[in-house]
């Protein structure tokens, strides 16, 4: 098969050789392939899942953008669900996960990362999970420390958690749901708890949405649990140096001394080799705490 016919998914891969990362050789086609090649793992969290598209046509040598509207007649194929943008008043067709050849779809079009919201199509004003973004200044170090202090109060109202690195400095925290929680509900609770976490940790932690009032703590993002907002997928690849994997943690993996890029395209199938952390994530689904849901 020559260069210019690469089939990965049933999907023709243009320019395949197009290198991605200069430094270690990671072309666009080995970006199709490692999906393709891990999709039992990332299927969970994409399938019935409005996804936005994080395309850097140029890898690491070039910028990127969000594309949320995927007309019917564009690539990748597959179900479609219309979204009313409250901003623009817009319509926004956002493709649905779920096939392979979606996904590898979305790699053909210069997608990196993928992005999902926290409800599926068919619920979409309710979530599966509660979404914590630890947003450091600088280092994952912080994020670690904010993340293990988030943990520690989501235990006190009996809520487990799950870790993830966000793929760059971030650490995530999942926080599985029983049906029937709205996004309001969810956002509630996830800022108030933010809220708590900040007065408990004033040095380390802050919800301050302004980057300049920050003061080099980690912020709390409890906004991706609001309508329309999205997090990046478990088993992202991210356009970071050495194609950084957002990587599901234990949370005895938390540390300071975590490098999260150990995580990454070409260690991958080594990670993939030991145990899931999250295996039992969706048979933990909890109800949201009373005394915050207010």
């Amino acid at each position: 098969m020559s260069a210019e016919a690469v089939k990965i998914a049933g999907v023709t891969i243009s320019n395949p050789d197009k290198v991605w990362w200069p430094d270690d050789g990671i072309t666009k086609a080995d970006v199709a392939r490692f999906y393709d090649g891990i999709w039992s793992h990332v299927s969970p969290w994409m399938r019935d899942r409005p996804l936005t598209a994080e395309r850097c046509p140029d890898g690491m040598l070039g910028p990127c953008f969000y594309r949320k509207d995927f007309p019917e007649h564009w690539q990748p194929a597959g179900p479609r669900l219309v979204v009313r943008a409250a901003s623009t008043g817009k319509d926004v067709r956002y493709i649905i996960g779920g096939s392979r050849a979606t996904l590898v779809g979305m790699v053909n079009l210069g997608c990196i990362a993928i992005h999902v919201m926290t409800s599926r199509a068919k619920t979409i004003h309710e979530v599966d999970w509660l979404a914590f973004d630890m947003d450091p200044p600088e280092s994952f170090a912080n994020a670690a420390l904010a993340g293990l202090a988030l943990r520690k109060l989501l235990e006190e109202v009996k809520l487990s958690s799950y870790p993830k690195t966000s793929g760059s400095k971030g650490l995530h925290l999942f926080v599985p749901l029983r049906a029937g929680v709205t996004q309001q509900e969810a956002t509630a609770v996830a800022m108030a708890l933010g809220e708590e976490l900040a007065r408990r940790e004033p040095k380390l932690v802050t919800v301050e949405f302004s980057k300049a009032k920050r003061g080099g703590r980690v912020f709390a993002d409890a906004m991706r649990n609001a309508f329309g907002q999205t997090i990046v997928a478990p088993y992202s690849v991210r356009n970071r140096p050495h194609a950084a994997i957002s990587t599901p943690l234990a949370w005895d993996e938390v540390s300071p001394r975590l490098d999260p890029a150990t995580f990454n395209m070409r260690t991958f199938e080594k990670r993939l080799a030991g145990s899931d952390p999250w295996a039992d994530f969706w048979r933990h689904k909890q109800g949201l705490p009373k005394k915050l849901a207010g």
